[in-house]
């Protein structure tokens, strides 16, 4: 995610904390370091997942987002919010140096949701359109997104997978290499109950982190949320707690069944 301070434009994405306390404020990911818990991914697994290098005022920051469409990636608002363009890389396990099967793609064409709210992170999705379009191969492909039929469907104890190249920990070092981490979500209720208030929506998913022990951090924001038994996207990585990524509090995303018609009113795309 990228790093966000709340009085400030920086972004930092946040990961909940231990207790049951609510908990304020987020931070979006840097580019610094890998999901905590995870593997790393090999080749062609998860060809959805882009890196985005952001240029915006408060210098360069890193965020995530999944293909789907050679034309559209989908990431989080919070990572897109007030900046100036996007570098695009896609199909690639590494961001430095980037493989050879790696294509790039500048794009300062970005849809924000208008009812984005930089403080809350309330409807936090945006989509970037790049051009021209990305070529699809075994290394970059759409991930197919969460079906109409569970628009409503409360995910409660499904395995999901996210990915990025968010850090191992809240202190950790930086790594080059996409990870993965295989979760379970959370029931809405607990995962309330870890922050403010209204904090978490029914615009929201979250997984258990196993008391910080898997989880996404910072550097993953905008990444993919996919439900195993299907494939499909369900979610992009939105925040966690204040206390830090690994204090054991629910990771919050942006439930994508929330937003299809907003998704398809902006893209043109037909979805099922």
């Amino acid at each position: 995610m990228k790093t966000f301070i709340i009085v400030s434009a920086l972004l930092t994405v946040v990961s909940a904390s231990v207790t049951r306390s609510p908990i304020t404020r987020f931070r979006d990911f840097l580019p610094e370091s890998r999901i905590v818990g995870g593997n790393l991914a090999t080749a062609g697994k998860f060809p959805y997942q882009v890196a985005l290098e952001i240029s915006a005022p408060q210098g360069r920051l890193f965020c995530g987002g999944s293909i789907i469409d050679a034309e559209w990636i989908l990431t989080a608002a919070h990572c897109t919010t007030g900046i100036y363009n996007v570098k695009v890389i896609a199909g690639s396990l590494n961001i430095n140096p980037l493989d050879s099967s790696a294509q790039t793609r500048t794009s300062n064409q970005i849809i924000n949701h208008a009812g984005f709210h930089p403080v809350t992170l309330i409807n936090d999705i945006a989509l970037i359109r790049v051009s021209p379009p990305l070529e699809l191969n075994y290394y970059a492909w759409p991930v197919p997104l969460a079906s109409r039929n569970e628009v409503g469907h409360v995910y409660d104890q499904e395995h999901v997978i996210a990915s990025g190249w968010g850090r191992t920990s809240d202190q950790s070092s930086t790594t080059n290499q996409l990870r993965y981490v295989d979760m379970y979500t959370e029931a809405q209720k607990t995962c309330e109950g870890f922050y403010y208030p209204g904090t978490v929506t029914a615009g929201n998913v979250c997984t258990n982190t196993e008391y910080g022990r898997r989880t996404t951090c910072q550097g993953d924001s905008g990444g993919p949320l996919v439900l195993q038994r299907t494939g499909r996207l369900i979610g992009a990585t939105s925040f966690v707690s204040q206390a830090g990524c690994t204090s054991g509090a629910p990771a919050v995303f942006t439930k994508i069944t929330h937003f299809l018609d907003w998704i398809q009113q902006n893209t043109g795309l037909i979805l099922d």
